[in-house]
């Protein structure tokens, strides 16, 4: 082979492979940047579904944020429904008599009421101790009228007593007013037939006593017919059973309702 065969056989296999390499060149850019593209979707993909994932956590918390502070919203409502209930049976005795009944049939309807949103909206066991309660404000409803008209007597007697020695004491009225106070105190725990003996000489004692009017008597003469949970409504001097109860199943309510609370919060 000549010389200028061997340049023209050396030139193109040049080009040929100058080609080849341009066409793995370009293969392999191709071929990175096609990878390129699916890292870019994929990255892409990721992070769609990240966002929303994230976008649901975050509805998840707004909901579960917006349920407890509807249900704390619901908790305080009910408990300053019980509240005031409570307070106006404790006071209902000092309460003029014509205005009790309507007072006590708002503050037992407002519990009700209340008692609504808590069964909507509360745990189970809130739920489940605001029911104890609201039963025990109905049994506390069905005597708060015949507790106030005893311990509305009672209060007027003991006013009425001697100021210095009631069981010594010689004047007619300040022993009536004692005689009268021993008698309200203890007329639940006497026999039947010694009530019906001693209902009218109550009557007398309460008359000779000038510490109650007639239509309070009368009110007495009604309620000493019903003895039921008498001495709990009379109560002592220092406790008193029925709201001491009432505080033990409201402290129930307040654990069971801010502990689920809590429970939810954590």
């Amino acid at each position: 082979m000549t010389l200028e065969g061997v340049a023209a056989a050396t030139t193109a296999v040049a080009a040929l492979v100058t080609a080849l390499v341009a066409l793995i060149a370009a293969y392999w850019t191709r071929r990175s940047a096609d990878r390129a593209a699916d890292a870019t979707v994929v990255a892409g993909l990721g992070q769609s579904q990240a966002a929303v994932k994230a976008a649901r956590l975050q509805e998840r918390a707004g909901r579960e944020h917006t349920l407890e502070s509807e249900r704390r919203a619901v908790y305080q409502d009910f408990l300053r429904a019980t509240d005031i209930f409570a307070r106006t049976f404790a006071e209902l005795p000092d309460v003029p008599y014509p205005l009790r009944k309507n007072l006590l049939d708002q503050r037992a309807t407002a519990v009700v009421e209340a008692r609504a949103g808590v069964a909507v909206l509360g745990s189970p066991t809130a739920v489940a101790a605001a029911e104890e309660l609201v039963g025990l404000c109905s049994q506390l409803e069905k005597l708060a009228l015949r507790r106030a008209v005893v311990r509305s007597a009672i209060s007027a007697l003991e006013a009425n007593w001697c100021p210095r020695h009631a069981e010594w004491c010689q004047d007619p009225h300040h022993i009536a007013a004692h005689v009268a106070w021993g008698l309200l105190v203890d007329w639940g725990h006497l026999e039947d037939e010694d009530r019906w003996e001693k209902l009218d000489f109550l009557e007398f004692v309460l008359q000779d006593s000038h510490a109650l009017e007639a239509e309070q008597i009368e009110q007495i003469r009604d309620v000493a017919n019903n003895v039921a949970c008498w001495s709990d409504m009379v109560g002592g001097w220092v406790r008193d059973p029925l709201l001491e109860r009432f505080q033990v199943v409201q402290a129930g309510f307040v654990d069971a309702a801010y502990g689920s609370v809590n429970s939810v919060a954590g």
